[in-house]
């Protein structure tokens, strides 16, 4: 929120000149996301704006529908793995070929080695593992398109306000804003899970078997 405040103060805006609410909805880190929606979030609900999601993946592929052909977006998930989607350019808008997914980046360099012409691969995990990806061919863009563009967001953003308002959409100030949801591939790397682990303090599982009220000591 300091970030906003300090943004508006810099663009000589107000709070009250802002009509609606664009947010990146991923794929992304989980606890990023989580910020970024929740901002996004308490902004829209506090001032009665619509708000739409734009996905990172589309955001890093938008700058390229320019260039006529295919674009991968790729993004860093960690753990040995990347977020991506396919895209088609055809010098003005971009065509989703294959939607977001989560794979291994040696699946996707399989996957890019059966396209052609060959694609340009944009983000941060085209450029962290940009060898097997121009192993088979595919270009990669360099290190200013490794992140989604605020810009960009916003642009995309403004885009589908404009679209629901002229279909009749939900307005700002008719009750409470419809949220974006986060676009989540895969489980978070942190998670409570009782479930998995016995003997730890948790919620009682069926049959109440390793499961322990909240103070008891657990082993020696």
């Amino acid at each position: 929120m300091p970030a906003v405040d300090g943004l508006c103060r810099w663009t000589g805006l107000s709070p009250s000149d802002i009509d609606g609410v664009a947010v990146d909805i991923g794929p992304g880190l989980f606890t990023g996301l989580r910020v970024g929606l929740a901002t996004a979030g308490a902004i829209a609900i506090a001032r009665g704006l619509p708000a739409v999601g734009v996905s990172s993946l589309e955001a890093l592929a938008h700058p390229h529908r320019h260039r006529r052909g295919l674009v991968a977006a790729i993004v860093d998930a960690r753990r040995g793995e990347v977020y991506w989607a396919l895209y088609r350019g055809d010098g003005n808008v971009l065509k989703e070929l294959r939607p977001p997914a989560v794979a291994t980046p040696e699946h996707v360099a399989g996957e890019l080695a059966t396209l052609s012409p060959a694609p340009l691969a944009v983000g941060d995990g085209a450029w962290r593992y940009r060898e097997p990806f121009e192993a088979v061919g595919a270009h990669s863009a360099g290190p200013a398109d490794r992140w989604p563009s605020p810009a960009v967001i916003a642009e995309l953003g403004a885009g589908r306000l404009a679209e629901d308002r002229l279909a009749g959409g939900r307005q700002g100030g008719e009750g409470p804003p419809e949220l974006p949801a986060p676009l989540y591939l895969r489980q978070a790397d942190v998670r409570i899970g009782w479930d998995q682990i016995g003997g730890r303090v948790g919620p009682a599982r069926a049959g109440g078997a390793d499961w322990a009220p909240l103070g008891t000591k657990l082993g020696p």
